[in-house]
């Protein structure tokens, strides 16, 4: 079905509707919830930096707008479901160094920029008012303010040390033995 050239121009101010006016629901979701995330935990935490990240999520969005609306419903549709297990799988991650993969360090990278962004937001939202604050009330005041603050950046430190920890499955860790007959073990 031929989609409306004015509605697909009209819905790519909006990332990932875009997509799912084009009938890419996944793709566009997916772009929709990391737009509004990166707003939510740019607001949750006192991150404004996070907000740099916006225009290039927007722009991504609206290009791969009319970039998909070249192709017809059923190549959207395919299109869709390989971003869909791209993105279950890992394949958004960069095939680049040694042997042409990083995928298997992405956890660790991710988990290391977790920690990064929590002691940050540790930073910004607790320590550094904290240094010119020094009367009891007020400071007391502060700190039960900001404990919502202080509980998710301690869960975003604790997710990436899970991360940099966690143990590899055997299909991540190259374990994989070939059949051999009569070798059973």
């Amino acid at each position: 079905m031929e989609r409306n050239k004015f509605f697909v121009f009209c819905c790519a101010f909006v990332p990932g509707a875009g997509q799912m006016y084009l009938g890419m629901m996944k793709k566009g979701l997916a772009i929709l919830a990391l737009f509004w995330g990166f707003i939510g935990v740019a607001v949750m935490l006192d991150l404004g930096v996070l907000c740099l990240f916006l225009p290039i999520i927007w722009f991504y969005s609206f290009f791969d707008t009319f970039n998909s609306a070249r192709y017809n419903a059923d190549q959207r549709l395919m299109m869709d479901y390989k971003f869909w297990e791209d993105l279950k799988n890992g394949g958004w991650v960069p095939k680049i160094g040694i042997g042409g993969k990083i995928s298997g360090k992405a956890p660790k990278f991710l988990g290391l920029g977790c920690i990064l962004l929590g002691i940050y937001s540790l930073y910004e939202s607790i320590i550094r008012p904290l240094y010119w604050k020094f009367d009891m009330p007020e400071w007391l005041f502060f700190i039960l303010n900001r404990i919502p603050n202080f509980v998710v950046a301690v869960a975003i430190i604790g997710l990436g040390i899970y991360l940099l920890n966690r143990e590899r499955t055997p299909k991540e860790a190259g374990d994989f033995v070939e059949y051999q007959e009569g070798h059973h073990e």
